[in-house]
C-alpha cells in the first residue's frame, strides 16, 4: 500500500482505500481497478491523494530518504518489537 498524489496514479492501480469527496459522498470503493476516466474525475473533484496496492512507487526527489530518516528517528525507541516495526514499516510505505 502506498498515499500518493494524484498526479503519481496510473491506469491498472487498485485502489486500497474507498475514496470519498470534501463532502463525504463515496466517489470509488476500495478494490476498484483505476481508468484515465477515474483518474479524470479525480482530478476534477479536487481530490489529491489516494490509497494504492501493491508496491511503492519509487519516486525521484530526495524527499524521501529525508522522511525515511525522520521515521526512523521517531521509532528509535522501539528496539526489536516486531509489531512496532511493522508499524514503522507501514507508515514509511504510505509517506514515501
Amino acid at each position: 500500500m502506498q498515499k500518493l498524489d494524484i498526479d503519481e496514479i496510473k491506469p491498472s492501480m487498485v485502489l486500497a482505500a474507498t475514496v470519498k469527496d470534501k463532502d463525504g459522498n463515496i466517489l470509488f470503493l476500495k478494490g476498484v481497478e483505476l481508468t484515465e476516466r477515474h483518474i479524470n474525475i479525480l482530478h476534477n473533484r479536487d481530490i489529491k491523494k489516494v490509497v494504492v496496492e501493491g508496491c511503492p512507487v519509487k519516486r525521484e526527489n530526495n524527499m524521501s530518504g529525508s522522511i525515511c530518516n525522520e521515521i526512523d528517528r521517531r521509532f528509535i525507541t522501539a528496539g526489536s518489537n516486531p509489531v512496532v516495526l511493522r508499524i514503522r514499516d507501514i507508515i514509511k510505505e504510505l509517506m514515501i
